[in-house]
């Protein structure tokens, strides 16, 4: 059972430490270093991002974070994605390598979309990993989101194809539509 907590400042020396990891660097240090990451967060926490972050834990505590945003509040980036206007989208690492390759990625989708529901069920929910991370794109196929395409992203630092992912709102699912 995983849980999902605000990120704190006292936090960021953990993430900075799973961002030192190379599976975590890999995706996440493309164009940036640690310490824009680490500053990025800090923004969030006291509301100069509008941007979500939340720590991921375990019964053993801490394994990873995750974040949630307005599509809206990006538009450069939302009409990148084709994301509606009250699109949310996410982003999530298991940062603790003793906790990954064992499905705690999946439950970590299913509990952040449960937590984005509790507060926009009308929302759709957007994800675009780099399409060379199969792992992301796995757990997002497990818990529901469609496949909306692939390919190179303007707004992404990074060259290298993106797969664009969506969940439908929980109403659209309702409908059966």
């Amino acid at each position: 059972m995983l849980t999902l907590r605000a990120m704190e400042m006292v936090d960021l020396d953990l993430v900075a430490a799973w961002l030192d990891e190379p599976e975590v660097a890999r995706w996440f240090l493309i164009a940036s270093t640690i310490e824009e990451e680490i500053e990025d967060l800090r923004r969030c926490l006291v509301g100069g991002e509008p941007t979500e972050v939340l720590v991921i834990a375990d019964h053993d505590g801490p394994i990873g974070w995750c974040q949630w945003y307005l599509c809206r509040e990006y538009p450069e980036h939302a009409e990148r994605v084709g994301a509606g206007p009250d699109d949310i989208g996410i982003d999530y690492a298991i940062g603790d390598p003793t906790r990954r390759g064992i499905g705690l990625g999946t439950a970590l989708i299913e509990e952040l979309v449960s937590c984005i529901r509790r507060q926009h069920r009308r929302a759709g929910i957007v994800a675009d990993p780099e399409a060379s991370n199969v792992a992301s794109r796995r757990v997002l196929e497990k818990n529901g989101f469609e496949l909306l395409g692939v390919g190179p992203l303007a707004s992404e630092p990074t060259p290298a194809p993106m797969a664009i992912y969506r969940l439908r709102p929980e109403s659209d699912l309702d409908e059966g539509g």
